[in-house]
């Protein structure tokens, strides 16, 4: 679900758009996403025979933190770091790159959602599980106010125009 971006508005200028990016969901991700991965491998260890478990939910984690890790660095290094500096469209190239990592984090996020059962708590969930599903769905919130922002208004400014 997409939510109204709590953001100073989508018509800033391009360096405080990447600025906010950085802060609010790069920065973000990179603390948070370790703590569901330790969060994860700890309720699936303790409840391993219970079927209500979110077993496989730590490796598709860590699958996703391989693979935004990587894609937070290819816009960090291609997109952010001359943003600034850009005045006129250039190929969108590197943006087309960028929107296909987003559809491959949305699979994840995906396979997420189907392995907790849409992070529904079965009513024997620890303290931790209850965490942990709180920690996901703020995850999957912030993930999908972060591939929109980027997808229809940052990277927009970046691409030629049809």
């Amino acid at each position: 679900m997409i939510k109204t971006l709590e953001f100073p508005g989508t018509d800033a200028p391009t360096p405080a758009l990447i600025e906010h990016i950085l802060a609010r969901y790069h920065e973000t991700h990179r603390r948070e996403l370790p703590e569901l991965v330790a969060l994860a491998e700890k309720v699936e260890a303790v409840h391993v025979n219970d079927p209500n478990a979110p077993h496989g939910l730590a490796l598709a984690l860590k699958a996703l933190v391989v693979d935004l890790e990587e894609h937070m660095r290819k816009e960090e290094a291609a997109v952010f770091a001359t943003g600034a500096a850009v005045s006129c469209k250039q190929s969108g190239r590197p943006t087309a790159a960028l929107r296909h990592d987003h559809d491959e984090q949305e699979a994840i996020l995906n396979k997420i959602a189907a392995i907790t059962h849409g992070f529904r708590l079965p009513a024997n969930a620890c303290a931790s599980w209850t965490r942990l599903y709180a920690g996901l769905s703020k995850l999957v919130d912030d993930m999908d106010e972060h591939m929109f922002l980027e997808n229809t208004v940052l990277f927009p400014r970046f691409e030629v125009d049809a």
